[in-house]
């Protein structure tokens, strides 16, 4: 049965460390010892050139060993090219509690040194428990390929932003630091974007400035920022890195009905997903109960994301939220998205803007036209979000306001997603046309020339 070894780093500057032989083994033990900074002491009849030629790094005794050299060491190594020397090495080191390594029968010692990888400041161990040496050396050979320079930068600069992390975030630091983009950051660095990570650092460390210190005695003594973020529109691979790093966070996401079922599974498995439930023309969640989860859990001290559809501040309540928020004196941050006003079109092929047709474009709420928009924006270019169930009173309006009954209008159902539909219409036929189609929400419109623009 094998030993099950505990692995562990220790710190062997200035200890007294003995080396027992003076062959190939032993020097490349002395090799990882000096970068260490032990101090030691090598007792070797008849060591090779590699080793005395260390000369007044180590000091060297040319004899054989003798039981009392173990006497106040820290650790030691059995290298002899005898097997009883070592054996006997190992026996002296078990009578005086002090570790030793056999480099010729890993099971009579008390240690075993594991393939080491170092890149910087930081360092990767890899052991098969003393039983396959050659494997360990091929893993350790993979292990390198796979981590290059990057894992270096970036343990120099996470050096300084634990630091920094700590000072401003206290206790509630040491899980920040568990959460962090890791392999992102790698990445980031291994394309030569290190400015780019330390960007993001400053932004984390922004956030931490806004944690608040609650002093209700009923309440954790840190709320954290609750966190509004656009989803996109509508293709999982739309969502911005920086929104997938703080769903990977999460502990309780408010999420908007049309939420693609792939984002939600970034979360860990232990996240709270509570649905708020709008949909096109109707909504099941109320606005102010939303707003009451968003208060609720972030007085509990958990990490609150508010997951919307698109962009948090293009017609998605946003700032109602933050208002919500700021009466409670609860802090906050926004993390952009792509917005289905322009991601749609795009995706489906129509600009909003083209040289010589349009060069300005406007997006407008048709689900609060009867109520608010009494007027059809002044641009070249209209995006009508939300207006599908509508049309029977928008319609007239852009009539009414000098738009002709022939404007190009391009319809587009479910944008960015693998059921996406597109209708090409007019003005005067668009209702009938997605009315025959079954056209239903989400549907955007882009109503002006370049809705009639395709490709030659």
């Amino acid at each position: 049965m094998s030993r099950l070894l505990y692995p562990l780093l220790v710190d062997l500057r200035g200890k007294s460390v003995l080396v027992a032989g003076g062959g190939r083994v032993a020097a490349r033990k002395l090799t990882e010892l000096l970068h260490c900074g032990a101090d030691v002491t090598v007792v070797a009849p008849s060591p090779i050139a590699a080793v005395s030629r260390l000369g007044r790094a180590i000091r060297l005794e040319q004899r054989a060993f003798q039981p009392g050299d173990v006497a106040g060491r820290y650790l030691v190594f059995a290298c002899t090219d005898d097997s009883a020397i070592n054996l006997e090495i190992s026996e002296s080191c078990r009578a005086a509690n002090i570790l030793c390594n056999v480099a010729d029968a890993s099971e009579s010692g008390s240690f075993h040194v594991p393939g080491v990888l170092r890149h910087g400041d930081v360092t990767v161990t890899v052991s098969t428990g003393g039983s396959a040496p050659g494997l360990t050396r091929h893993l350790k050979r993979v292990l390198s390929d796979a981590l290059g320079g990057e894992t270096a930068v970036l343990a120099a600069l996470l050096a300084e932003f634990r630091t920094r992390l700590r000072s401003r975030a206290g206790a509630d630091a040491v899980q920040l630091l568990e959460s962090l983009p890791y392999r992102h950051w790698l990445a980031r660095i291994k394309d030569g974007d290190k400015a780019g990570v330390l960007t993001e650092m400053e932004d984390l460390l922004s956030e931490a400035d806004r944690l608040v210190i609650n002093d209700r005695t009923d309440s954790p003594a840190i709320v954290h920022p609750v966190v509004l973020a656009g989803a996109g529109p509508g293709h999982p691979q739309l969502l911005t890195v920086l929104a997938a790093e703080a769903l990977r966070r999460a502990e309780v996401i408010v999420h908007d009905r049309l939420i693609p079922e792939e984002i939600l599974h970034i979360a860990p498995e232990s996240c709270l997903l509570i649905p708020a439930g709008k949909r096109g023309h109707f909504e099941s969640a109320r606005q102010e109960d939303i707003e009451a989860e968003l208060i609720r859990y972030a007085l509990e001290g958990r990490r609150v994301v508010r997951l919307k559809g698109g962009d948090p501040f293009i017609f998605g309540r946003g700032w109602e939220e933050i208002l919500a928020l700021e009466a409670r004196g609860l802090p906050w941050t926004v993390i952009p998205g792509v917005s289905s006003a322009t991601a749609a079109p795009a995706w489906a092929g129509i600009p909003l803007t083209h040289r010589g047709l349009a060069r300005s474009f406007a997006v407008m709420s048709g689900m609060a036209y009867a109520e608010t928009n009494t007027e059809i924006p002044r641009a070249d270019t209209v995006v009508l979000l939300m207006g599908l169930q509508r049309l029977a009173e928008i319609v007239p309006a852009f009539l009414s306001q000098g738009w002709s009954p022939e404007t190009p209008v391009a319809a587009i159902q479910n944008g960015t997603r693998p059921d996406q539909r597109v209708c090409r219409s007019n003005l005067l036929d668009i209702a009938a046309d997605t009315a025959r189609l079954g056209f239903d929400s989400p549907t955007l419109l882009v109503v002006g020339a370049v809705a009639g623009l395709v490709p030659a």
